[in-house]
């Protein structure tokens, strides 16, 4: 094989593989237009971005919600939709993280659009120190789940 085959093949090879890393893994969270998207639990406007989250349902479209306890409260009451992923927007960053590997931060002093107030994390670190300034707990999905559950029975 000559020199300028070889390296032909190694140019298409890295361009080959730079597109293929470039494609997003997985399931994606819907966009969220502030101040015009619809809660699907409450019906109110999603306007904060921080406490903003989504599911995505087999067999369905996304679903956008104003708060975390939304999403929960939501998908508890329609037991018959099996999601396929949830996300939440980390408190720091804003940006998308999935909600089942974040770390939850409770506190009455959060004030999220729906109690109780939740914060998610995409670092345990992270939630850990905002816990300690508004006196909260850090909360594991499962634990989270748990919690928005007995605040929604109450």
């Amino acid at each position: 094989m000559s020199r300028s085959l070889i390296t032909l093949h190694c140019l298409l090879s890295i361009t080959l593989l730079a597109a293929c890393s470039s494609q997003p893994a997985g399931p994606q969270p819907p966009e969220i237009i502030l101040s015009q998207d619809i809660c699907e639990e409450c019906g109110m406007i999603i306007s904060e971005a921080e406490y903003a989250a989504a599911t995505l349902v087999e067999n369905g479209g996304p679903h956008k919600f104003e708060s975390i306890s939304d999403m929960v409260a939501y998908h508890m009451e329609h037991p018959d939709q099996k999601v396929q992923a949830w996300f939440a927007h980390d408190y720091n960053t804003r940006s998308w993280i999935r909600a089942e590997a974040a770390f939850y931060v409770m506190s009455a002093r959060i004030q999220s659009p729906m109690p109780p107030g939740l914060a998610a994390f995409e670092q345990k670190a992270d939630a850990e120190a905002f816990a300690a300034t508004v006196e909260g707990v850090v909360l594991t999905f499962d634990e989270m789940r748990g919690q928005v559950h007995v605040a929604v029975h109450r």
